[in-house]
């Protein structure tokens, strides 16, 4: 494949920015990574795509584009996610080297270009791999080309003469060589094998795990083969070089999650530090997220196992493809998972997320899988009312493995979720602002006094004996609570404003 024929796919929108005179350079394969220099990994005539994470500056620019240089690259991607544009001083970087550089927009994700080059690739190189390379040379060749597993497997395992199917921790089918068995029953016989290979159908097929990041079985791939009974651990002969085959396509898989996942953290800093609809448009576009689509946010967490930092990431990704391919998944501050989606009205969104809930449960042990699922939200504006729901469902699901939705709780926390975060910190402000002043001047208590006389619904010899004073400083107290805020707190309306107030300063 030429870089011509890359560049003049209409659906990428690829703009050339730099090196016109090398359209007709040829592609080796597709390579997404983020290093500042990346020559380790390179063996000439890649096209190199990156989110530009490494740039600080324009000496970042020129060391990068001489890295590529000096590994004789075919040409670099950038994608506008991180800057907007393509900096000028990259694109002088890759002038002065001679570098074809293409701007990919932000509502093209690097996926979408690896999916349209790579079959290509593999198409030029498939009828020649056993004869040309040899069996084991090819494979190799093959997948550094960029061959994608669902185009590979088959023909291979055909000159190997095996029957095998790959899945994902759940059960989803990745490639196979025909109709593939069911994945259900062979995911929970892999997750909860004692050790690998496992046996699984009555002792039909043999299972082998394929690790990727992070090394967990619960975020593991594993192979599926047509069991040899007269082998030792039942795994046909040859299996070993189609395992490695999987590990090879997961290796590059994982170097695309990666980037995507640093897209998918910042859209997260831009909820978690309270951004504009601007902003989180942004955000959204740069995880291939339409703005102006109904989301719907998830929030995960695992309890009682003790595993890598990124699990919990890695699981929630897995369980969200069986809702849509259009998720972004990043890690909360308090160590949750949150997971946005987007989703026709008509997915059942924490079905989905219950049966993927139910497929890991075996991997699980003794630990718990808790996911809480917001009601659909349209539109960027609402993906903090959104994240807030998500996290209410999350608490009520928090300690067992469950699949809440805010839709089936009913709280007064699931309105005020909605609420813009201005209306509700002007709504606390203007309440308890001035107690919380009177307290920091004069050393009182009046705002605990407050929650406490709220809790004990009025009861003044009730409050006064859960706060250890007479009931007269109660009174006193109350008192000054009505005076400072203009408010009556015999009067029903008044306990309820009081009442959110308080929450909303939790």
């Amino acid at each position: 494949m030429l870089l011509r024929e890359v560049l003049d796919q209409p659906r990428l929108k690829l703009a050339l920015l730099t090196g016109t005179e090398r359209r007709d350079d040829p592609v080796t394969r597709v390579y997404v990574t983020d290093l500042p220099d990346p020559r380790r990994y390179l063996a000439g005539g890649e096209i190199v795509l990156t989110g530009m994470v490494w740039r600080r500056g324009p000496e970042d620019a020129e060391a990068f584009a001489a890295a590529c240089a000096a590994a004789k690259v075919t040409a670099i991607g950038a994608g506008d996610a991180v800057f907007g544009t393509v900096p000028a001083d990259l694109v002088e970087a890759c002038a002065r080297h001679g570098i074809p550089l293409f701007e990919v927009p932000v509502e093209v994700s690097f996926r979408e270009i690896v999916d349209a080059v790579n079959p290509s690739l593999w198409a030029q190189r498939a009828s020649g791999l056993a004869t040309v390379l040899g069996r084991q040379r090819g494979l190799v060749a093959a997948m550094a080309a960029g061959a994608r597993l669902a185009d590979l497997l088959p023909p291979v395992a055909a000159d190997l003469g095996l029957a095998c199917w790959v899945y994902s921790p759940t059960g989803r089918p990745l490639a196979g060589t025909d109709a593939a068995p069911p994945g259900g029953e062979l995911a929970r016989a892999f997750l909860a094998a004692t050790r690998l290979p496992a046996t699984a159908g009555d002792g039909r097929y043999a299972l082998v795990g394929v690790p990727g990041r992070p090394e967990h079985r619960l975020a593991s791939w594993f192979v599926a083969f047509a069991a040899d009974r007269e082998a030792p651990s039942g795994l046909p002969e040859g299996a070993e070089e189609l395992v490695s085959l999987v590990a090879l396509e997961r290796a590059q898989l994982d170097e695309v999650v990666r980037v995507e996942r640093r897209l998918a953290d910042g859209l997260g800093r831009q909820l978690a530090t309270g951004a504009g609809p601007a902003d989180l448009r942004a955000g959204a576009l740069s995880c291939g997220l339409e703005p102006e689509s109904t989301f719907v946010a998830v929030v995960a967490g695992l309890t009682g196992l003790r595993t890598p930092p990124d699990l919990t990431v890695a699981v929630l990704e897995e369980a969200l493809r069986a809702v849509s391919a259009h998720a972004a998944v990043t890690q909360l501050p308090d160590q949750t998972v949150l997971g946005l989606v987007t989703a026709p009205p008509e997915v059942d969104v924490p079905g989905a997320l219950r049966a993927a809930a139910d497929a890991l449960a075996p991997g699980l042990g003794t630990g718990r899988l808790s996911i809480g699922v917001s009601a659909p939200a349209t539109g960027v504006a609402t993906l903090p009312g959104a994240v807030a729901e998500a996290r209410h469902a999350h608490r009520s699901a928090h300690g067992r493995t469950a699949v809440v939705c805010s839709t089936e709780l009913a709280s007064h926390q699931l309105l005020l979720a909605r609420v813009p975060a201005d209306a509700r910190e002007a709504f606390r402000d203007r309440l308890l602002g001035p107690l919380i002043a009177y307290d920091r001047a004069h050393d009182a208590d009046l705002v605990r006094t407050l929650g406490e006389f709220l809790d004990c619904g009025g009861s003044w010899s009730r409050c006064a004996e859960r706060l250890h004073v007479h009931v007269n400083t109660l009174r006193y107290r109350i008192s000054r609570v009505e005076t400072l805020t203009g408010r009556d707190l015999t009067r029903f309306e008044d306990r309820v404003d009081f009442f959110l107030a308080l929450r909303l300063s939790r």
